[in-house]
């Protein structure tokens, strides 16, 4: 008896992968974790074995699984790739995306070429700004989505979004830069309204230590050239610490940071099937 491969089938299992657990896959996919269960058996059934291992923690891939990935990522990419060429043309769609500095650069690279081939009708205007400031416009409907950064105990935004990811901001400086206890920090501040300079500020306040701005910025570029020439001490993702940077931590008096969260928020209102894709596509290329 002959099989059909369902597509859907394939997007639940690379979107497990890309997430590492059933339940925040069910929420990218806006499926329940019953239906994605049911999706793996249904896979296991075609592959005839055991796609996954899993614990508490996390899943990783059987040596099928292994096999079964390498086979279906391409044709997943294609079958999409081939599906938007047969869409109808659209109305040209004007969106207003908003995102943190540090992050757009990778974003944008890997984003605007699926843009071109998926939704060409699209018009992406990009605001890069702090957290705060892109959810206010969100809430005033300035922006049409942003990627928000939030402490893990703040409250999410307050319209429709939806966690992509997480982050670890960490104290860093300058190999040459030698902190002298008696006098004022040298301190890389961001802007207003980003979440890492409300962590920073709180956390020197809890100790009582003195400091002294020596750069402050929206964007992470002229913050991390203060850090890296050994100007100021600042905080910035774990995964952007580079190697003219070392991390400070309790053994040199700077208190672990709270770790956060990236949430990808849409203003209030209705979504066009266009600015839908494309919050699924920005999900899909965002990495830190």
């Amino acid at each position: 008896m002959s099989a059909n491969l369902d597509i859907e089938l394939l997007r639940t299992f690379h979107a497990i992968l890309r997430f590492g657990r059933f339940l925040a896959a069910a929420s990218h996919l806006n499926r329940s974790p019953s239906a994605v269960s049911t999706h793996v058996r249904r896979l296991e059934e075609l592959a005839g074995g055991r796609l996954f291992e899993r614990d508490n923690q996390s899943v990783r891939l059987t040596p099928l699984g292994q096999r079964f990935q390498r086979q279906t990522a391409e044709l997943l990419e294609t079958h999409d790739r081939v599906l938007a060429g047969l869409r109808r043309r659209e109305e040209p769609l004007r969106v207003r995306f908003g995102i943190s500095e540090e992050y757009a650069g990778k974003l944008l690279g890997r984003l605007l070429p699926r843009l071109g081939a998926e939704l060409p009708a699209l018009e992406l205007e990009v605001l890069t700004d702090a957290s705060g400031r892109l959810a206010g416009r969100l809430r005033r409907g300035q922006l049409d989505l942003a990627l928000l950064v939030q402490a893990q105990d703040e409250t999410p935004y307050d319209g429709h979004s939806r966690e992509i990811g997480g982050t670890q901001p960490v104290w860093v400086a300058g190999h040459g830069l030698r902190i002298d206890p008696q006098r004022p920090l040298p301190l890389a501040l961001h802007g207003q309204g980003c979440p890492y300079r409300q962590a920073l500020l709180e956390a020197l306040g809890a100790t009582g230590r003195r400091w002294r701005t020596v750069v402050s910025s929206p964007g992470a570029t002229a913050l991390e050239a203060a850090i890296e020439g050994g100007l100021a001490i600042g905080v910035i993702d774990r995964a952007r610490v580079g190697p003219t940077m070392r991390v400070l931590g309790p053994a040199e008096g700077f208190a672990e940071l709270p770790a956060h969260r990236i949430r990808l928020a849409f203003a209030p209102g209705e979504r066009p099937p266009a600015l839908e894709r494309l919050g699924e596509l920005i999900a899909e290329e965002f990495r830190l």
